[in-house]
């Protein structure tokens, strides 16, 4: 009876063990799932901490390339407008009877090799850093992703563009028309003084716009401005729709002091 009684006991006690037991391994895995919990809550909190500083520098980012992109516009249109001047004139009877002065004109189609240099400081740590992950929403995110093959778009066709103008256009220029005299007419220097007087030499202003390869030049050189005008404007739409998404998802920010002290950016 004694026996029995013992290993009553000890069976009474183990069951209280095991549910002992039992309850500490639950408060213990509770423990480490709520641990985890706050962890991962915290990671979470930093993450979206550090989204928000790399969007908001990232809509800085865009707002001095927006500054460059339209400086570089207005000039590849003043290059088209150009163009279509001299092109009222060109023919083989062609005469110079514009109101602009033809060596402004000729400025325009010398100096025409402005491109768009955006700001990819942001942008080159969003893409080679990983931080694209912790961009969340992902409309923003594939816009982000996108930009490097449209800024190789744009330097594509800038190339090209140079290209002729320093194997075409100046020699076509130095032979037949004054470089020296269209100094006169468009000053772009901040420090230093674009005027060089006027050349001694006599050019004839009908001569240029009755030549052939003349009007085929500007003909090609505008073409060619107004593909990269279009690229321009497509990229400005794709910034502006990147800038409405950041300020739509932090609505709280105060995005014109966030602009406020913008580098100028790289004017050609």
């Amino acid at each position: 009876m004694r026996i029995l009684k013992i290993i009553r006991n000890f069976g009474k006690i183990n069951k209280d063990y095991y549910k002992y037991a039992l309850i500490e391994i639950i408060l213990i895995i509770a423990g480490i799932l709520i641990a985890l919990e706050v962890n991962n809550s915290n990671e979470e909190r930093k993450l979206r901490k550090e989204e928000k500083k790399v969007l908001l520098a990232f809509h800085n980012e865009i707002s001095s390339s927006i500054l460059n992109l339209n400086l570089v516009n207005d000039k590849k249109k003043g290059v088209v407008n150009s163009a279509k001047e001299f092109l009222k004139y060109t023919g083989p009877n062609g005469k110079w009877d514009s109101k602009l002065k033809l060596d402004s004109l000729v400025y325009h189609l010398a100096t025409s090799g402005w491109r768009h240099v955006p700001q990819e400081g942001v942008l080159n740590d969003i893409i080679n850093n990983g931080k694209l992950s912790i961009i969340t929403d992902e409309d923003i995110k594939s816009q982000i992703a996108s930009l490097p093959k449209a800024f190789s778009q744009i330097l594509e066709n800038d190339r090209v563009n140079r290209l002729n103008i320093h194997y075409n256009i100046i020699p076509f220029l130095s032979k037949n028309t004054s470089i020296r005299n269209m100094t006169n007419y468009v000053e772009t220097f901040e420090y230093s003084v674009n005027y060089l007087d006027y050349s001694k030499f006599e050019f004839n202003n009908n001569d240029l716009i009755r030549s052939k390869e003349f009007e085929n030049i500007i003909s090609w050189q505008s073409q060619y401005h107004k593909f990269g005008i279009e690229f321009l404007e497509k990229l400005k739409i794709k910034y502006l729709d990147i800038q409405n998404r950041i300020e739509k998802k932090y609505p709280e920010v105060d995005y014109e002091n966030l602009s406020k002290n913008l580098d100028r950016g790289v004017w050609n």
